[in-house]
């Protein structure tokens, strides 16, 4: 604020332009404020579902480590139990049914 004691009518013109300039301004900040305080939040919300998504995610994999882990312990004991040949047997057809649904998929795709 100015003093306006002492000044003329000019003065007085002149601080109260300049106070309305002033609260212009001071709104134009508080607006420029609360549009970031929102973008705040919304990032903070953000980041929250991406580590929600995040540890489902991990969830899962872990789920899917156990699987795969049990299965490789079965397939160690069917080689030991029945031989090389039914691994051999095993790999020949994953083989195969890994081309039969890659034609399809590309078939499908024309």
């Amino acid at each position: 604020m100015y003093n306006r004691a002492g000044r003329g009518a000019g003065g007085m013109a002149e601080a109260d332009s300049m106070e309305k300039h002033n609260d212009a301004m001071m709104g134009n900040l508080q607006n420029k404020i609360s549009n970031l305080k929102n973008i705040t939040i919304a990032i903070g919300d953000e980041v929250r579902d991406q580590n929600r998504a995040l540890d489902e995610m991990q969830n899962g994999f872990g789920a899917t480590d156990s699987i795969l882990g049990s299965t490789m312990q079965k397939m160690g004991l069917m080689y030991k139990s029945h031989g090389s040949m039914s691994v051999v047997y095993l790999a020949i057809f994953a083989i195969v049914a890994f081309l039969v649904v890659y034609g399809m998929v590309k078939m499908g795709g024309r």
